[in-house]
């Protein structure tokens, strides 16, 4: 007989037995698949969460909280019934129709990452990202855990595949901008002014900054301190690099508000020189002091208004930082 015949006979019935072998409800295991509920069956659980269970439904955000059963997991901040409620009452609303941008600000409650309460305990445990595309800033004063610098409590937290908090609170994306802020306050305007010369006007938008801004007269002062007639003879005198140092000893890379402040606290601006800005608390008065041995103050007005990005404080005097003398 043929031996090539003879192969092809063989091929030929053990596809046949292979084939009678296949399992049709066989399925490729999901790489760090988990068995555990997902969150939006553990919300629909929580009869707290009624209210905030169905404006989920209404805004198309349950697949949010359905499509994930891995363990690249989610966290939900959810608001009570009762914490809704009250919100509403606050703010005159007859309905959640009337909470404007409502699909934004239930996302804003929706983390991109599972994270647990140890996570939030942790003090270099900085912000939350949501789903909002904009962070929730984790700020701490006197040992209590804040959002945005706005008390929130934490009643109970389950678990799913991913995390569920029962918060007492609604959490509001920020509306409030710092380009917005210097536009609509024309005592600003020659900082404002400067940060456009130099190019800086991605430090308004960029995450955890604060800012101490010199007021107009604070400029106007130095102008007149160093012989300067107008912004433009000032860049010509101290010259754009020296300039920008100026603007960045004004900038911090941090979270700075009246309730995680102390006394002698020193500040790390984005340009430090020799001499960092040290805060100092003297009864009702909050002053920075600077330079050679910290031998010039300045006084802060302070707004604890949390904007989008960070912090915005008002000071009545240009800090000139110590360079290093090469």
């Amino acid at each position: 007989m043929n031996h090539t015949f003879n192969n092809i006979l063989f091929l030929l019935a053990a596809g046949i037995l292979m084939a009678g072998c296949i399992d049709a409800n066989y399925e490729e295991p999901v790489a760090g698949r988990t068995e555990d509920q997902l969150l939006s069956n553990v919300i629909a659980a929580q009869s707290e969460l009624s209210i905030f269970n169905e404006l989920l439904d209404s805004e198309g955000l349950l697949p949010l909280l359905v499509s994930r059963q891995t363990q690249d997991q989610r966290a939900v901040f959810a608001p009570t019934d009762a914490a809704i409620e009250a919100f509403m009452s606050e703010n005159g609303f007859e309905s959640a129709d009337n909470i404007e941008g409502l699909e934004n600000v239930l996302a804003y409650h929706i983390a991109e990452a599972n994270i647990k309460q140890s996570d939030l305990n942790r003090t270099n445990y900085n912000f939350i990202q949501t789903n909002a595309d904009q962070n929730i800033f984790v700020n701490r004063s006197g040992g209590e855990v804040r959002f945005n610098n706005q008390t929130v409590n934490i009643l109970r937290s389950e678990s799913g595949n991913g995390t569920v908090h029962l918060i007492d609170e609604v959490l509001l994306p920020r509306s409030n901008a710092m380009t917005a802020y210097l536009d609509e306050n024309p005592e600003l305007s020659v900082f404002k002014q400067v940060v456009e010369l130099l190019g800086l006007n991605s430090q308004l938008s960029t995450n955890f900054r604060t800012l101490f801004i010199p007021n107009n007269q604070a400029f106007a002062d130095l102008l007149t301190a160093i012989g300067a007639g107008s912004l433009d003879e000032l860049v010509e005198i101290v010259g754009e690099e020296a300039l920008e140092e100026i603007v960045r000893y004004h900038i911090v890379n941090d979270l700075v508000y009246s309730g995680n402040v102390s006394n002698n606290q020193t500040l790390t601006p984005q340009f430090a020189g020799e001499v960092m800005p040290r805060i100092s608390i003297d009864s009702e008065n909050v002053m920075l002091t600077y330079g050679e041995d910290h031998g010039s103050s300045t006084q802060v007005t302070v707004n604890d208004d949390i904007f989008q990005t960070g912090f915005v404080h008002i000071i009545d005097k240009v800090m000139l930082p110590v360079r290093e003398i090469d």
